[in-house]
Protein backbone atom coordinates (compact mmCIF):
# COMPACT_ATOMS: atom_id res chain seq x y z
CA UNK A 1 0.00 0.00 0.00
CA UNK A 2 2.73 2.45 0.93
CA UNK A 3 4.45 1.81 -2.40
CA UNK A 4 1.28 2.63 -4.33
CA UNK A 5 0.88 6.14 -2.89
CA UNK A 6 3.70 7.87 -4.90
CA UNK A 7 2.33 6.35 -8.11
CA UNK A 8 -1.09 7.77 -7.30
CA UNK A 9 0.31 11.22 -6.45
CA UNK A 10 2.45 11.63 -9.59
CA UNK A 11 -0.52 12.27 -11.96
CA UNK A 12 -1.89 14.84 -9.49
CA UNK A 13 1.46 16.66 -9.37
CA UNK A 14 1.74 16.56 -13.16
CA UNK A 15 -1.74 18.07 -13.52
CA UNK A 16 -0.83 20.86 -11.10
CA UNK A 17 2.40 21.69 -12.97
CA UNK A 18 0.62 21.75 -16.34
CA UNK A 19 -2.15 23.91 -14.93
CA UNK A 20 0.33 26.42 -13.45
CA UNK A 21 2.24 26.58 -16.75
CA UNK A 22 -1.00 27.17 -18.64
CA UNK A 23 -1.89 30.02 -16.28
CA UNK A 24 1.55 31.56 -16.80
CA UNK A 25 1.22 31.20 -20.57
CA UNK A 26 -2.23 32.74 -20.50
CA UNK A 27 -0.94 35.65 -18.43
CA UNK A 28 1.92 36.21 -20.88
CA UNK A 29 -0.49 36.18 -23.84
CA UNK A 30 -2.76 38.66 -22.09
CA UNK A 31 0.20 40.96 -21.45
CA UNK A 32 1.25 40.80 -25.12
CA UNK A 33 -2.31 41.38 -26.26
CA UNK A 34 -2.71 44.30 -23.87
CA UNK A 35 0.56 45.79 -25.11
CA UNK A 36 -0.57 45.46 -28.72
CA UNK A 37 -3.92 47.13 -28.06
CA UNK A 38 -2.20 49.87 -26.04
CA UNK A 39 0.17 50.55 -28.93
CA UNK A 40 -2.76 50.77 -31.36
CA UNK A 41 -4.48 53.28 -29.08
CA UNK A 42 -1.34 55.46 -28.75
CA UNK A 43 -0.57 55.33 -32.45
CA UNK A 44 -3.87 55.08 -34.30
CA UNK A 45 -2.34 56.27 -37.56
CA UNK A 46 -0.10 54.16 -39.67
CA UNK A 47 0.07 50.60 -40.90
CA UNK A 48 -0.65 48.24 -38.00
CA UNK A 49 -1.32 45.06 -39.93
CA UNK A 50 1.46 43.19 -38.13
CA UNK A 51 0.17 44.31 -34.75
CA UNK A 52 -3.34 43.21 -35.70
CA UNK A 53 -1.97 39.82 -36.75
CA UNK A 54 -0.12 39.56 -33.44
CA UNK A 55 -3.27 40.43 -31.51
CA UNK A 56 -5.22 37.82 -33.50
CA UNK A 57 -2.55 35.17 -32.85
CA UNK A 58 -2.52 36.01 -29.12
CA UNK A 59 -6.30 35.66 -29.01
CA UNK A 60 -6.21 32.27 -30.76
CA UNK A 61 -3.35 31.10 -28.54
CA UNK A 62 -5.25 32.26 -25.45
CA UNK A 63 -8.32 30.28 -26.51
CA UNK A 64 -6.17 27.19 -27.04
CA UNK A 65 -4.64 27.60 -23.59
CA UNK A 66 -8.10 27.99 -22.06
CA UNK A 67 -9.25 24.85 -23.88
CA UNK A 68 -6.22 23.02 -22.49
CA UNK A 69 -7.09 24.19 -18.98
CA UNK A 70 -10.64 22.93 -19.41
CA UNK A 71 -9.33 19.54 -20.56
CA UNK A 72 -7.00 19.33 -17.57
CA UNK A 73 -9.85 20.14 -15.19
CA UNK A 74 -12.18 17.62 -16.85
CA UNK A 75 -9.51 14.93 -16.79
CA UNK A 76 -8.94 15.57 -13.10
CA UNK A 77 -12.68 15.44 -12.39
CA UNK A 78 -13.02 12.15 -14.29
CA UNK A 79 -10.05 10.71 -12.38
CA UNK A 80 -11.58 11.73 -9.05
CA UNK A 81 -14.97 10.24 -10.03
CA UNK A 82 -13.27 7.01 -11.09
CA UNK A 83 -11.32 6.83 -7.84
CA UNK A 84 -14.44 7.51 -5.79
CA UNK A 85 -16.33 4.82 -7.73
CA UNK A 86 -13.54 2.32 -7.05
CA UNK A 87 -13.52 3.22 -3.34
CA UNK A 88 -17.30 2.90 -3.23
CA UNK A 89 -17.03 -0.54 -4.83
CA UNK A 90 -14.43 -1.62 -2.28
CA UNK A 91 -16.59 -0.29 0.57
CA UNK A 92 -19.63 -2.15 -0.77
CA UNK A 93 -17.56 -5.34 -0.97
CA UNK A 94 -16.37 -4.89 2.62
CA UNK A 95 -19.93 -4.31 3.81
CA UNK A 96 -21.10 -7.42 1.98
CA UNK A 97 -18.29 -9.38 3.65
CA UNK A 98 -19.42 -8.10 7.05
CA UNK A 99 -22.97 -9.24 6.33
CA UNK A 100 -22.14 -12.80 5.26
CA UNK A 101 -18.89 -13.57 7.14
CA UNK A 102 -18.29 -14.65 10.73
CA UNK A 103 -16.03 -11.99 12.23
CA UNK A 104 -13.98 -14.41 14.33
CA UNK A 105 -13.31 -17.32 11.98
CA UNK A 106 -13.66 -15.50 8.63
CA UNK A 107 -15.97 -18.28 7.44
CA UNK A 108 -19.53 -17.82 6.20
CA UNK A 109 -22.16 -17.19 8.87
CA UNK A 110 -25.59 -18.72 9.50
CA UNK A 111 -27.37 -16.19 7.32
CA UNK A 112 -25.19 -17.14 4.36
CA UNK A 113 -25.78 -20.82 5.18
CA UNK A 114 -29.53 -20.40 4.79
CA UNK A 115 -29.05 -18.60 1.47
CA UNK A 116 -26.66 -21.21 0.01
CA UNK A 117 -28.65 -24.17 1.34
CA UNK A 118 -31.90 -22.92 -0.19
CA UNK A 119 -30.18 -22.44 -3.54
CA UNK A 120 -28.47 -25.84 -3.51
CA UNK A 121 -31.65 -27.66 -2.41
CA UNK A 122 -33.35 -26.03 -5.41
CA UNK A 123 -30.63 -27.53 -7.63
CA UNK A 124 -31.24 -30.94 -6.02
CA UNK A 125 -34.96 -30.75 -6.82
CA UNK A 126 -34.69 -29.29 -10.32
CA UNK A 127 -31.60 -31.02 -11.70
CA UNK A 128 -31.27 -34.10 -9.44
CA UNK A 129 -27.76 -32.98 -8.38
CA UNK A 130 -26.00 -34.46 -5.38
CA UNK A 131 -25.58 -32.33 -2.27
CA UNK A 132 -24.07 -33.53 0.98
CA UNK A 133 -23.40 -31.80 4.25
CA UNK A 134 -21.13 -32.30 7.23
CA UNK A 135 -21.83 -30.86 10.67
CA UNK A 136 -18.78 -30.99 12.92
CA UNK A 137 -18.09 -30.00 16.49
CA UNK A 138 -14.87 -29.61 18.47
CA UNK A 139 -14.91 -32.24 21.20
CA UNK A 140 -14.67 -30.77 24.70
CA UNK A 141 -14.47 -27.21 23.46
CA UNK A 142 -15.94 -25.90 26.71
CA UNK A 143 -13.11 -27.55 28.65
CA UNK A 144 -10.57 -26.05 26.24
CA UNK A 145 -12.03 -22.60 26.87
CA UNK A 146 -11.87 -23.10 30.63
CA UNK A 147 -8.31 -24.41 30.54
CA UNK A 148 -6.83 -22.05 27.95
CA UNK A 149 -9.05 -18.99 28.40
CA UNK A 150 -11.71 -17.66 26.03
CA UNK A 151 -9.27 -15.51 24.05
CA UNK A 152 -7.10 -18.54 23.39
CA UNK A 153 -10.24 -20.53 22.54
CA UNK A 154 -11.19 -17.91 19.96
CA UNK A 155 -7.73 -18.10 18.40
CA UNK A 156 -7.96 -21.89 18.25
CA UNK A 157 -11.32 -21.65 16.46
CA UNK A 158 -9.91 -19.17 13.95
CA UNK A 159 -6.92 -21.46 13.33
CA UNK A 160 -9.20 -24.47 12.98
CA UNK A 161 -11.40 -22.67 10.44
CA UNK A 162 -8.33 -21.68 8.42
CA UNK A 163 -7.07 -25.28 8.50
CA UNK A 164 -10.44 -26.68 7.44
CA UNK A 165 -10.68 -24.22 4.56
CA UNK A 166 -7.25 -25.30 3.33
CA UNK A 167 -8.46 -28.92 3.18
CA UNK A 168 -11.73 -28.27 1.33
CA UNK A 169 -12.32 -28.01 -2.39
CA UNK A 170 -12.93 -24.69 -4.08
CA UNK A 171 -16.66 -25.42 -4.57
CA UNK A 172 -17.25 -26.48 -0.93
CA UNK A 173 -18.71 -24.04 1.61
CA UNK A 174 -17.64 -23.72 5.24
CA UNK A 175 -20.01 -22.06 7.72
CA UNK A 176 -19.69 -21.40 11.41
CA UNK A 177 -22.84 -22.53 13.16
CA UNK A 178 -22.20 -21.59 16.79
CA UNK A 179 -19.51 -22.15 19.40
CA UNK A 180 -17.20 -24.86 18.12
CA UNK A 181 -19.70 -26.13 15.54
CA UNK A 182 -19.25 -25.75 11.79
CA UNK A 183 -21.22 -26.93 8.75
CA UNK A 184 -19.76 -27.89 5.39
CA UNK A 185 -21.92 -27.99 2.26
CA UNK A 186 -20.44 -30.04 -0.58
CA UNK A 187 -22.32 -29.64 -3.90
CA UNK A 188 -22.03 -32.42 -6.50
CA UNK A 189 -20.98 -34.85 -3.76
CA UNK A 190 -22.82 -38.02 -2.71
CA UNK A 191 -22.90 -39.30 0.84
CA UNK A 192 -20.10 -41.84 0.41
CA UNK A 193 -17.66 -39.24 -0.91
CA UNK A 194 -18.77 -36.84 1.83
CA UNK A 195 -18.07 -39.53 4.45
CA UNK A 196 -14.56 -40.00 3.03
CA UNK A 197 -14.02 -36.23 3.15
CA UNK A 198 -15.27 -36.08 6.76
CA UNK A 199 -12.93 -38.89 7.84
CA UNK A 200 -10.02 -37.10 6.16
CA UNK A 201 -10.87 -33.91 8.06
CA UNK A 202 -11.12 -35.81 11.34
CA UNK A 203 -7.72 -37.40 10.89
CA UNK A 204 -5.94 -34.26 9.66
CA UNK A 205 -7.30 -32.12 12.52
CA UNK A 206 -6.56 -34.84 15.09
CA UNK A 207 -2.91 -35.00 14.04
CA UNK A 208 -2.35 -31.25 14.18
CA UNK A 209 -1.12 -29.29 17.18
CA UNK A 210 -2.96 -25.96 17.30
CA UNK A 211 -0.96 -23.15 18.82
CA UNK A 212 1.87 -25.62 19.23
CA UNK A 213 0.29 -27.15 22.35
CA UNK A 214 -3.40 -28.01 21.88
CA UNK A 215 -4.61 -31.13 20.10
CA UNK A 216 -8.29 -31.14 19.14
CA UNK A 217 -10.59 -33.92 18.00
CA UNK A 218 -13.76 -33.62 15.96
CA UNK A 219 -17.10 -35.37 15.93
CA UNK A 220 -18.77 -35.23 12.53
CA UNK A 221 -22.23 -36.04 11.20
CA UNK A 222 -22.76 -36.60 7.47
CA UNK A 223 -26.01 -36.52 5.48
CA UNK A 224 -27.07 -36.22 1.85
CA UNK A 225 -29.90 -33.95 0.73
CA UNK A 226 -33.07 -35.55 -0.61
CA UNK A 227 -35.39 -34.19 -3.25
CA UNK A 228 -38.13 -33.56 -0.69
CA UNK A 229 -35.79 -32.00 1.89
CA UNK A 230 -36.43 -28.59 3.36
CA UNK A 231 -33.62 -26.61 5.00
CA UNK A 232 -35.02 -27.66 8.38
CA UNK A 233 -35.23 -31.41 7.66
CA UNK A 234 -31.75 -31.47 6.13
CA UNK A 235 -30.31 -29.59 9.09
CA UNK A 236 -32.06 -31.95 11.52
CA UNK A 237 -30.45 -34.98 9.86
CA UNK A 238 -27.04 -33.32 10.06
CA UNK A 239 -27.59 -32.65 13.76
CA UNK A 240 -28.77 -36.23 14.29
CA UNK A 241 -25.62 -37.54 12.64
CA UNK A 242 -23.46 -35.33 14.85
CA UNK A 243 -25.36 -36.48 17.96
CA UNK A 244 -24.76 -40.10 16.95
CA UNK A 245 -21.02 -39.45 16.68
CA UNK A 246 -20.99 -37.72 20.08
CA UNK A 247 -22.97 -40.48 21.80
CA UNK A 248 -20.75 -43.17 20.28
CA UNK A 249 -17.69 -41.79 22.04
CA UNK A 250 -16.69 -38.68 20.03
CA UNK A 251 -13.74 -38.32 17.66
CA UNK A 252 -15.57 -40.18 14.88
CA UNK A 253 -17.74 -39.80 11.79
CA UNK A 254 -21.41 -40.84 11.80
CA UNK A 255 -23.24 -41.16 8.49
CA UNK A 256 -26.98 -40.49 8.60
CA UNK A 257 -28.48 -42.37 5.65
CA UNK A 258 -32.12 -41.55 5.02
CA UNK A 259 -34.57 -42.37 2.24
CA UNK A 260 -36.97 -39.99 0.54
CA UNK A 261 -40.54 -39.96 1.80
CA UNK A 262 -41.89 -39.16 -1.66
CA UNK A 263 -44.27 -41.72 -3.10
Amino acid sequence: MNQAKPAVRRPVLRHKILYVLSVVALGALLCVNFGTIYTLILHPDGNHSRLMQLAYLCMVAGLLVLAGQVLLVLKRIIAVIGRDAAEAGELAERLEQLVVMDSLTKTYNRGKFEEVLNRELGNVRRYCLDLSGVMLDVDGFKAINEAQGYAAGDRLLANLAHHLNSLLRDNDYLFRWRGGKFIILAPHTDIDKAAIMAEKLRQRVGHKLFGGTVRMTLSLGVAQALEDDTPETFRQRLQAGLATAKNAGRDRVAVNRAHSTQA
